[in-house]
Formats: structure tokens, sequence, C-alpha cells
């Protein structure tokens, strides 16, 4: 059967696409077919992320926000405002169902259970193990198979992963504050070649998903991460008895290298096409804005797929990398030096993307300047 377009992945790019694609009227007199392994029936994962209060995103099923966040280093204790962005945290079920129930309601979508094999540009196929679908313009491909992503286009570039696991937990007694967040505990144990902290998303003062957090080169046992984190809870947080209510256990990779680039009509989205910040794992903001994009070029607006990627922010990514990885100086020191020297907004300012040249060389003065001043000329270099 042929389609007009096909999206291969259902994850929050391939859904995010096809939600965008029926707000903007692309599909009245299309057909669109969406391709996924998983039926999406199940919460497997959450997104948080920061942000104003913008429009698309208070349209979300979003269950909580916050606008106040705690940050903890070696020597400092800090809690402060977020404002003007408060900080969300998305159900990977609740997106799941909000944006089915959209498409649900259009009979040009058709969504298929299915296991995507190889896909054929020359004849716009797409092959999977039950069959093969055929489209017209375009085919926007999302999935891809964690234990590969190293080795896709990469060369030249730096690369760890974010790697978590988390519980969502509920004690007998009120333990926290449900009106912030603690953003990022760094005080655990270092890791080396990266970044090791506790972040704390409360729901209500007797629930909270708990997780532990590294940027390294190096993946862990389960066995290792359940370590670290009953640890935490016991340790820092003084809890002995909690029930366990939900898991979160998964690895996002870290690069400034885009791993895939179209080819014609097959269209990279997602993680592979670059919406994860390589500084931080963050990614749902940025693949928003990349689906508008790509909204763009369907409607005739602009020719260009690829996600807007200042160049200023790709190099200092390329730099924080270098400097963790490379083991110029601790992510306990460089983070800690940049959360206890400046306010929390202004850093995700920064994080965003969104700072001029004057506040970008503010934040840089607090950071360790020669390891840094290394990092610069080892990226200049090569």
């Amino acid at each position: 059967m042929k389609y007009d377009y096909i999206i291969g992945g259902a994850g929050l790019a391939g859904l995010t696409l096809a939600w965008q694609m029926i707000e903007s009227k692309l599909l009245e007199n299309k057909q669109l077919l969406l391709i996924d392994a998983d039926s999406k029936q199940s919460n497997d994962r959450t997104w948080s992320f920061w942000s104003e209060p913008k429009m698309w995103i208070t349209d979300l099923p979003i269950k909580q926000s916050w606008d106040r966040a705690i940050v903890r280093g070696k020597d400092f204790d800090l809690t402060q405002s977020l404002s003007p962005y408060r900080y969300y945290n998305i159900r990977g079920i609740d997106y799941y169902q909000f944006v089915f129930n959209k498409l649900n309601k259009h009979p040009q979508v058709t969504f298929i259970q299915d296991v995507i094999v190889s896909e054929d540009e020359e004849n716009k196929c797409v092959h999977t193990e039950k069959t093969s679908f055929y489209y017209d313009s375009y085919f926007f491909k999302s999935y891809f198979f964690p234990d590969q992503l190293k080795s896709m286009n990469v060369t030249g570039k730096h690369f760890i992963w974010q790697h978590f696991y988390g519980w969502k937990i509920q004690t007998d007694h009120a333990v926290f504050n449900p009106s912030e967040i603690t953003y990022m505990d760094m005080q655990v144990p270092e890791v080396k070649g990266g970044l090791s902290f506790a972040y704390i998303l409360p729901t209500s003062e007797d629930q909270a998903l708990v997780e532990f957090t590294l940027f390294s080169a190096d993946l862990w046992t389960k066995e290792e991460y359940e370590t670290a984190l009953k640890n935490y809870i016991h340790q820092n947080l003084g809890l002995q008895d909690f029930k366990v209510l939900d898991e979160e256990f998964n690895k996002i990779p870290m690069t400034t290298a885009i791993l895939s680039k179209r080819n014609k009509s097959i269209v990279p989205i997602g993680t592979i096409a670059g919406t994860v910040k390589p500084s931080t794992g963050y990614s749902f903001v940025r693949n928003f804005y990349h689906i508008q994009q790509i909204i763009k070029v369907l409607e005739g607006k602009s020719n260009n797929f690829d996600i807007k990627s200042s160049s200023r922010f790709r190099f200092y990514d390329e730099v924080l990398l270098n400097v963790l990885i490379t083991e110029k100086r601790t992510g306990h020191e460089v983070f800690g030096n940049l959360y206890k020297k400046n306010k929390l907004p202004l850093l995700l300012k920064f994080l965003n993307e969104d700072t001029n040249l004057l506040e970008d060389l503010k934040i840089m003065n607090t950071v360790p300047k020669w390891s840094f001043i290394k990092a610069v000329a080892e990226e200049v270099i090569s």
C-alpha cells in the first residue's frame, strides 16, 4: 500500500510530527502511516524540561509543574526561583494518549504495530517484518538502536551517555515539599570522566520521583544503579522505609555529532537528527521546534529540514564535553562552580541557547578557567 508520508517510530519525535501535521492541515487530502514496534499503551518513560509557559506547553497533559528548585554541591545548598521559567514533567503514557486521541479522529492517519527492518530510498519503500509500505513524499525516521549509536557518524566528535535509574517512591509520612524540585544534588560519589548527581520531582508530601543520573562514557549494570539509588535515598534523604511505585531506567546519547543526515526522501527526526542538547541530555522543547521547522518545509515555507543550531553554542558543548571526558576537571567542580556562582534562571537561559555574548562571558568567567582554555585550544586545533 502507498501513503503520502510514513513516520518510522511513534516516540516523542514521531508522535509530535504526526500531531503537528494534523494541526497544520497538511493531511486534509493526504495519507500518513505511523509505524512502531510498541503499542504505546504503557508508561515507559517520562520527559522533563523547563520553559516559559507557552501555549503549546499549557495544552499538554501535564499534571504538575514547579517554579522553585534546589541545587546542592559539596559546599553549597541553594534554593532559587526559576522565574520566568517553570519546570515540567510529563509521563510518556499521558503524551501517547494525548496524541493518539487526536490521531484517532482523523481517518487520514493509520497506525501499524510492526518492526521496521530497512528502508529503500530509491524505491521509496519501508520494509517491516510483516510487509512493505511505499510512500510518495517523505519517510521520517526516528528509530535507532542504542548499541549502534557510538558508531553512527561520530568521527571527531565527543560522545558520552546520560544514563539514569529512578524510582517513584511513597513514604509513610510527609517528607517532600511538592512546591519545589531538587534539580541537581551533587552530594553523591563522583564518577570519573563525567558527572554524577541525583534529582527529585515531588508530586505530593509523601510521593516523589527520585533518580540517580550519570554523564559518562561507561554504562553500569542495573545492580550498580540500584545500589547508588538506594544509598542516596538511605543516606542523603534519611529514608529507610518506603514503597516503590514505579521504575524508570534509560540512557540518552550526548554528542555534538548529528547521528543521521537526510538522504533525499529519508528525513531524520528526534535523537538521530540532533534534538538532544549535547551538554544536558534534554530534548523535549528542542524536538518541538525541530518539528515546527519540518512543518514549514512541508508547507512550502522553507527548504531546510535540519534542526536550527547555533555554531556558537555547539562549540560550547564540545568544550564542556572535552573537559569532562578528558578529566581536566571533575563534573562536580565544573557544575558546582556554575550553579554556585550564577542564578539558576540565567543558566537555564544559557542552556536554552537564548543568552547574548555578554551573558555567555559572565557565565564562562565562573568555570575553572585553565581547564576550559586548554579544552578550547584542543577543539580549535582538532
